[in-house]
């Protein structure tokens, strides 16, 4: 419905300080709305303000505006002039100025932001964990990697308690036939350090796993290379450490595939806005010169 007329309440108008510029001819008309956005979201524990200014061409008569076509960036803050700074025309068109037609145009604005504008996050769902709208993808993953290795530091180091018991009963029934020799020490992280995505997309996680499983065994004797030393064992000890090596890699590659899996999901997390959560700063006529 036309917006009556006769309805006199003054609007704000604003003249954008612009250099002269050869080939202007007139003075356009402009809607401006300053605005502050609260994204919130119970379910992120977020809450996050931004202030943006948005503008479109003023329409003829009770023409739709077109809040989606942006005419010009202007940062918040931006100081307008309260008149003309030079001395062109202004063409009004079939524009109704006022403040009650104003109003219908900013409320087309605000439905519009309601609609479809999102501040998209990154979303870790196995820690519930959020990025920041600054912050890159390597940089999230690197800090859901963190946690996602602090959660698993306990089991790696469990795995390593149990295989170290299967050695010692192995040590202490070959002391029991009379070895003196020690025992080589099987290479838990032999398989680990041979994965193929240490070279690929994944090497940064893979790495972070490798080298936290290092520091779980740091400190513990090395008893030399199995593979090595089959002149000092008869084949059926060399068969059961073998075991013992090979089911303790496949079990610290099941680990390491965990938490590569727990670490790398990585969602879009949306957050919308609600009507209450628009805050109009201000709004009025701005004449652009062209």
């Amino acid at each position: 419905m036309r917006t009556s007329t006769r309805d006199s309440s003054p609007i704000t108008q604003f003249w954008l300080i612009t250099p002269a510029s050869q080939g202007v001819t007139a003075y356009y008309p402009a809607v401006l709305v300053e605005c502050k956005l609260t994204f919130r979201s119970l379910r992120a524990s977020y809450h996050h303000t931004e202030e943006r200014i948005y503008t479109a061409w003023y329409p003829e008569s009770d023409l739709p505006i077109d809040w989606d076509k942006k005419i010009i960036d202007l940062p918040t803050g931006t100081k307008f002039s309260s008149a003309p700074t030079s001395p062109l025309p202004q063409q009004e068109g079939g524009c109704i100025f006022n403040s009650l037609r104003l109003a219908e145009l900013e409320e087309e604005l605000i439905n519009s932001l309601v609609r479809k504008e999102k501040l998209c996050l990154l979303h870790n769902p196995t820690f519930k964990l959020y990025s920041t709208p600054d912050q890159t993808k390597d940089d999230f993953l690197d800090k859901v990697s963190e946690i996602a290795l602090a959660e698993m530091e306990p089991e790696l180091k469990d795995l390593m308690r149990k295989f170290e018991l299967k050695l010692e009963q192995v040590r202490e029934a070959e002391e029991r036939k009379g070895r003196k020799d020690p025992l080589p020490e099987p290479d838990l992280l032999k398989s680990l350090e041979q994965r193929s995505e240490i070279f690929t997309s994944k090497t940064r996680l893979t790495s972070m796993f490798l080298n936290t499983a290092k520091q779980t065994l740091k400190g513990k004797p090395q008893r030399g290379d199995l593979s090595s030393s089959l002149d000092l064992m008869n084949n059926e000890l060399h068969q059961t450490l073998s075991r013992i090596e090979r089911e303790a890699c496949d079990a610290a590659n099941d680990l390491c595939d965990t938490f590569l899996a727990r670490s790398q999901q990585c969602d879009t997390f949306e957050i919308g806005l609600q009507p209450q959560n628009i805050q109009v700063l201000r709004r009025g006529v701005l004449w652009l010169a062209y």
